[in-house]
């Protein structure tokens, strides 16, 4: 099932929502209509580098935001993320970066991508979760908090 989101996400009750589950694909996805959840899951065809650069910066930002899954029919971009983010966050088919939450030492967003298995119609999962940095394995690299 396929659901167009646009006029949607321009109604009250989307606005005052704070979580979403949407166990259908959303088609016309605006990413600023859905940066104000603090948790949200959504199936879709695609997203962009720009996009996820987009949800990582409004989430580093956020002081109540907890974690979204994006599951995607393609994703291809990255190479792009790796060129917004760290070129060195590669691992085979899955990726993975850590970014200081603004005004904390102690909570990071952690962004994983990595391919569903093949019985999956999704391609890709993109998870963006917020996470104790006692979580963080020793090494790897943790990204300043940057608005830009």
């Amino acid at each position: 099932m396929e659901i167009e989101i646009d006029e949607i996400v321009k109604t009250e009750q989307w606005k005052k929502a704070e979580r979403m589950h949407c166990g259908f694909y959303v088609l016309n996805l605006n990413v600023e209509g859905i940066c104000h959840f603090s948790s949200c899951y959504i199936r879709t065809n695609s997203i962009t580098a720009q996009e996820l650069d987009f949800l990582r910066k409004t989430y580093t930002s956020s002081s109540n935001y907890k974690n979204s899954s994006f599951k995607l029919l393609s994703f291809n971009e990255i190479e792009e993320l790796g060129t917004l983010w760290d070129p060195t966050a590669f691992f085979d088919s899955d990726s993975s970066w850590f970014f200081r939450m603004k005004n904390s030492d102690e909570r990071i967003l952690h962004i994983e991508i990595h391919e569903c298995h093949p019985e999956y119609l999704a391609r890709k999962i993109v998870n963006f979760e917020e996470i104790p940095s006692s979580w963080v394995s020793p090494g790897a690299i943790v990204h300043d908090y940057n608005e830009n």
